[in-house]
């Protein structure tokens, strides 16, 4: 006869080495251990055969293999981004996690592995993000260890971790329903033994309703409450104690014991076990989903792009993964299609909805030539794009992994937690062996006794500590995510939620950015059209509002651009071209001042002044206007409202600093400022206590922002900003850093209530349940609730900020 590949009981895959075989009813059945064999024959015994006939496992245990998948290395490198050559990351979903010891344990493992840099966990989504050295070390290898620990890993895309979502969600449900139904049946059993206890009950059928509620209770600990005994036994493989270790204690401790008394003729609290298992799987159900909802805002994001795209193969079309697309393939996108990657249209005019990317719902007309970013949706016609990066480095990858980012990154206010959930479970363990042999000592019950025991590993929750900060930052970043705020890490949103002063740079952050050249003054002998060519030559290249204003002015005077030598960028200052010929100079006063050009006075109000000179000589001034932006005062005045401090540091002269100031009643400013002098300020100001947030968008505001408490830079920005900043606003409205600011400090009250909880909780219900007064059953409903109040004050922060924040309040919405 040939040996069966799976266990008669489990269904798992028997190792040869592993194999049972056993005589039953006349036929040879094969186990995958004396575990399996014991039960299979309790049920068997009890004449409930039929459950194995009944039951509908469509998932046949763990996939073979499963922990020791081998993973293609082709397949994963579409998934990793390369930062430099020693140094790349990657994103990944992490099935089995189940509290948080589990994200200490691959934490603590992972980093101890050659070639990986750095690994954080996010315990709200189970996603975890790796950068590691290429050189040393590769995506396949770090997947194939993160397997070996227990733990199934898939790479981070909208569909791998919904489709995870949707199994552990599947799986916790059909082990929650066999659970509540087997428990529902063994609730009938118990009340015959109580009512017999009380009343009397002939032995033999109190024996034979005993074998009854021991073969019920017996699917219910080793199916629906197996994640929590592999999660123990991983947990002890790997020496890290944790939250399912406490449970299966307790339940095993608990069935355990009554299957001695079964034996010997005791009293049994087979319900006991039963209804544990039932309720902590009930608790995980309400988590999950809550969840779920919680990373929803990710998930929306990368659902804007498409999993597939058409690329041409010659003149052949095929449809391919975004994720195999390399810069320079042609791809083909039709009306009503989402573009899948970043690209520049090489053939086509069409109409692009880009509300994704600047919240402006009016369509935009793109053509040949022009940027297309993923996300976007293609309206009217057939255009053809020639990728520019790869899906894992595009447009809403990069904000996806922003607010992945922020939401991995721990608050500092969680190490405390941490801390204390490292410790806990030991703790706990101690606890109830001391709770047991304290009982014991006053001679009560045997039975008494253990069941104090069980109540103190079942109602001790390490797990909302653990979720106290996770589940806030996840809401909360999520939030601010759909309102086009961008925090980098809870570290960031704990730090914005404790701001006290906020500085502000002028152009392009409290004005619009898109300066005019109000004013020509040429110097005598030179003229209007002579001084617009040579600005044009060193401002055709500058990303800077100034540069891009005088050169359409430049271009309405018919100037045409054009560079003769090398341009020099001085932030804060200017520009500087050297060539055969000349040595040209642009800029402010203070910068050409400092570079000995005798400059005359002219009165320019409070436009701001852009001079010209060359080889030392000043040929003339731009006066450029620049209007503040129509919401500037109405944000500023709620900063101050909420009791924050202002303050305006810009390099312009003190007169238009003096004006800007006075238009928005922000009465401290600091003109002439160099990037140096920002920066020196901020830390000045940090040294006599002050926590600074710090709003820019220029070259010239870099160093500032990343020196800030929190540097916020704004889209439409330099890329330096936006990769030195803390805080992204992706939509040009100031009033975003108000909403910002309130979200991050109800966000940071949120995290002291859910600790507040989490540690009253402990504090208050292991006393109860080592004097007796809580019993196994309500033990695990306690335990169940605390997790499950502590995700919804979580969620109940983000319905907070869409109350606080209504779509239809915003007119900047509509």
């Amino acid at each position: 006869m040939s040996v069966p590949d799976t266990c008669i009981h489990c269904k798992l895959q028997i190792p040869p080495a592993d194999l049972v075989i056993d005589q039953i009813d006349g036929k040879e059945l094969h186990f995958c251990c004396r575990g399996c064999q014991g039960v299979y024959r309790i049920i068997s015994g009890a004449g409930l055969n039929s459950f194995y006939q009944r039951r509908d496992w469509p998932e046949a245990g763990i996939p073979p293999g499963a922990f020791e998948s081998r993973f293609d290395e082709a397949q994963l490198s579409g998934h990793v981004m390369t930062l430099d050559p020693t140094s790349a990351e990657i994103s990944l979903v992490i099935e089995g996690i189940r509290c948080a010891s589990c994200v200490w344990l691959l934490e603590k493992l992972l980093a101890r592995e050659p070639g990986i840099d750095s690994v954080r966990v996010n315990y709200g989504t189970h996603r975890a993000q790796l950068r590691f050295n290429p050189q040393e070390t590769s995506p396949a290898s770090i997947f194939a260890y993160i397997s070996r620990l227990g733990y199934l890993p898939h790479p981070f895309t909208s569909g791998a971790a919904q489709q995870a979502a949707a199994r552990e969600q599947r799986s916790l449900l059909i082990r929650f329903g066999t659970a509540a139904f087997l428990s529902m049946q063994l609730m009938g059993f118990s009340l015959a033994l109580y009512g017999g206890y009380f009343h009397g009950i002939d032995p033999g059928i109190r024996q034979m309703i005993q074998y009854f509620a021991a073969a019920v209770t017996t699917p219910v600990i080793f199916y629906s409450g197996w994640p929590f005994l592999a999660g123990a036994w991983r947990s002890l493989k790997n020496r890290a104690p944790s939250m399912d270790l406490l449970i299966s204690l307790g339940v095993l401790t608990a069935y355990g014991y009554s299957i001695s008394a079964l034996l010997t003729g005791g009293e049994v609290y087979f319900d006991t076990a039963a209804m544990i298992v039932t309720l902590i799987l009930l608790g995980r159900l309400f988590e999950g989903s809550a969840r779920t909802r919680a990373i929803s805002g990710i998930d929306k994001l990368l659902q804007l792009a498409p999993d597939s795209a058409t690329r041409l193969n010659g003149e052949e079309l095929e449809i391919v993964a975004s994720a195999s697309l390399v810069p320079g393939d042609t791809i083909l996108v039709r009306p009503g299609e989402r573009i899948p990657v970043d690209g520049r249209i090489s053939d086509g005019i069409t109409e692009l909805d880009e509300s994704t990317i600047s919240g402006e719902a009016m369509p935009v007309m793109r053509r040949q030539g022009d940027s297309a970013a993923a996300g976007t949706l293609n309206l009217t016609a057939s255009i053809k794009l020639i990728v520019e990066r790869v899906a894992a480095e595009s447009f809403i990858a990069r904000i996806a992994r922003m607010v992945e980012d922020a939401q991995n990154r721990k608050a500092p206010i969680q190490s405390l937690a941490d801390r204390v959930a490292t410790l806990f479970v030991p703790l706990v363990t101690l606890v109830a062996a001391g709770t047991w042999v304290f009982w014991l000592s006053r001679e009560v019950p045997h039975a008494e006794a253990l069941l104090n025991a069980v109540s103190v590993l079942i109602v001790a929750c390490p797990c909302a500590l653990g979720l106290a900060t996770p589940t806030a930052v996840l809401v909360a970043s999520g939030s601010a995510a759909a309102r086009g705020i961008l925090f980098r890490g809870g570290d960031i949103l704990e730090m914005a939620g404790r701001v006290n002063l906020v500085a502000f740079d002028k152009t392009g952050t409290l004005t619009l950015g898109r300066p005019t050249v109000a004013e020509v003054l040429p110097a005598p002998g030179q003229s209007v059209a002579g001084i617009l060519a040579l600005a044009g030559q060193l401002e055709s290249g500058s990303s800077h509002p100034l540069a891009r204003g005088i050169m359409a002015r430049a271009k309405a005077e018919g100037v045409p651009p054009r560079t003769t030598g090398s341009v020099v960028t001085i932030p804060g200052r200017g520009l500087q071209m050297t060539s055969a010929d000349a040595d040209v100079l642009i800029g402010s006063r203070t910068f050409l001042e400092e570079n000995g050009v005798e400059l005359p006075t002219l009165d320019s109000g409070a436009m701001t002044e852009v001079h010209v000179s060359r080889n030392g000589s000043w040929q003339g001034a731009l006066l450029v206007q620049d209007p503040l932006r129509d919401e500037a005062l109405e944000a500023v005045t709620k900063l101050q409202q909420m009791g924050l401090g202002t303050v305006l540091l810009t390099g312009d002269r003190a007169e238009t600093a003096g004006q800007v100031g006075t238009s928005l009643a922000i009465s401290d400013y600091l003109a002439d400022l160099s990037p140096a002098d920002k920066a020196a300020w901020i830390r000045a100001r940090q040294r006599a206590g002050g926590t600074i947030m710090m709003v820019g968008d220029g070259i010239n505001d870099a160093p500032a922002l990343s020196i800030a408490d929190v540097g916020c830079a704004m889209a439409g920005g330099t890329d330096i900003a936006l990769e030195t900043s803390d805080l992204v606003l992706t939509r040009p409205a100031l009033g975003r850093l108000y909403e910002a600011v309130f979200i991050a400090r109800l966000t940071l009250q949120t995290i002291r209530q859910n600790l507040f909880w989490a540690f009253s909780y402990n504090l208050v219900t292991i006393p109860l349940a080592a004097s007796g007064q809580l019993a196994p059953v309500w033990a695990a409903v306690a335990m169940a609730c605390s997790s499950v109040l502590v995700v919804s004050n979580s969620l109940h922060l983000g319905r907070r900020v869409r109350h606080a924040f209504s779509v239809a309040s915003r007119p900047e919405n509509n």
